[in-house]
């Protein structure tokens, strides 16, 4: 019979960081179970790679900052070298967004992240593309940028595995035992690994992992989000930063020589690899034209898509289930998993370790329960 302490569901960013904060608390009894081959597959490859701390979101927004000043200085015993290009982020806003993204902009300095409040003209001449794009305003944060998501998703797993951690791929959970009320195990195929805590970071199956245990109903919603790609283009700066339009939902940056875009589309979906979809390439074709003239041009060369997992307030979901004792969520990071990973994995291990902690509050299930729960 195998056994361990606790039982990790889900190779992601939220499953391999809470590994990995586990496993350098002293933590030796971990596995990890992935349903893929390899880690990665799904929403923790799948994304754009940015790294960005100004979000509408103030909890949110303090794990940002921490888990960006995560990736500007790795521990000393980080496994292997992760790239981590610092061009900055350029945010714009138009009418009330930008209103609204000064605001944001406000609170992160108050927070100790670095922004800086420009002028449209100013961020203009810092991207030229931008030459005949109306916007009001643009905030600029210097520590943001791109990093290469699959070599820190390889430095939380390496790492955890060097302090102890066990990960088993090609698995799917099939069943959580449960018995009075208190997790007893984990089934995958026909083999059952005894363990006193489940911790659920399935990502886009943290709902389904959460129902076979009989949790709170936890509210999540896996959507799905293209992004696309073009041919490399002799005008595009490998040194831009990257350049969200808040207002009108779209951001680009430079890739490959080109550029990487995306409309910001939002569908819900099942959880898998979803399929990409024509019309989104002409939503993006429209916002183009109607935002950033100076790019109506270019052609997109291949796309993909993956999933977000969003929770209904916006805020990740992380702690103790209320209804089942050993169960843990760290699930809903709605987009923000790359940014925001070490100090997502570091809160879910002071909670694990420590259930009586005053921090993270915001982010626990509980919120998800009636009034009338006893528990609440």
């Amino acid at each position: 019979m195998i056994a361990s302490r606790y039982v990790i569901i889900g190779a992601g960013f939220a499953g391999a960081a809470t590994a990995y904060h586990l496993a350098r608390r002293g933590v030796r009894e971990i596995i990890i179970l992935e349903q893929e081959g390899m880690a990665g597959v799904h929403s923790s490859g799948r994304n754009a790679s940015m790294v960005r701390q100004v979000v509408p979101e103030p909890s949110v927004m303090a794990l940002a900052r921490e888990g960006a000043a995560f990736l500007s200085n790795l521990p000393s015993e980080w496994p292997l070298p992760v790239s981590f290009q610092k061009n900055g982020s350029l945010l714009l806003g138009s009418r009330e967004g930008w209103g609204r993204l000064s605001r944001d902009a406000e609170r992160a300095r108050q927070m100790g992240i670095e922004v800086e409040c420009w002028s449209s003209r100013k961020a203009k001449e810092h991207v030229a593309a931008l030459g005949d794009t109306d916007f009001d305003g643009a905030v600029w944060s210097p520590g943001d940028g791109v990093v290469d998501v699959h070599a820190l998703l390889s430095g939380f797993l390496r790492a955890a595995t060097s302090f102890g951690a066990k990960i088993r791929y090609g698995g799917s959970v099939r069943a959580i035992e449960v018995s009075d009320g208190r997790v007893t195990g984990a089934q995958i195929t026909d083999e059952v690994i005894r363990t006193d805590a489940v911790i659920n970071a399935a990502g886009a199956w943290a709902s389904t992992i959460g129902k076979m245990a009989g949790a709170a109903e936890v509210p999540l919603r896996p959507c799905r989000r293209h992004l696309f790609f073009t041919a490399p283009l002799s005008w595009v700066d490998r040194r831009w930063p990257f350049v969200w339009d808040v207002s009108h939902d779209l951001y680009f940056r430079p890739e490959a020589g080109g550029l990487l875009l995306c409309a910001c589309d939002q569908e819900e979906m099942a959880p898998g690899i979803p399929p990409t979809d024509d019309s989104v390439a002409e939503l993006l074709a429209e916002k183009i034209r109607d935002h950033l003239p100076k790019m109506a041009d270019v052609a997109i060369r291949t796309s993909m898509a993956g999933l977000r997992t969003l929770s209904p307030d916006g805020r990740f979901v992380i702690g103790w289930d209320p209804k089942v004792r050993g169960f843990f969520w760290v699930a809903g990071l709605g987009g923000h998993g790359v940014t925001t990973s070490s100090a997502v994995g570091a809160l879910a291990a002071s909670l694990i370790l420590d259930p009586d902690g005053e921090r993270g509050r915001e982010f626990s299930p509980k919120r998800f329960l009636a009034p009338s729960h006893p528990n609440q």
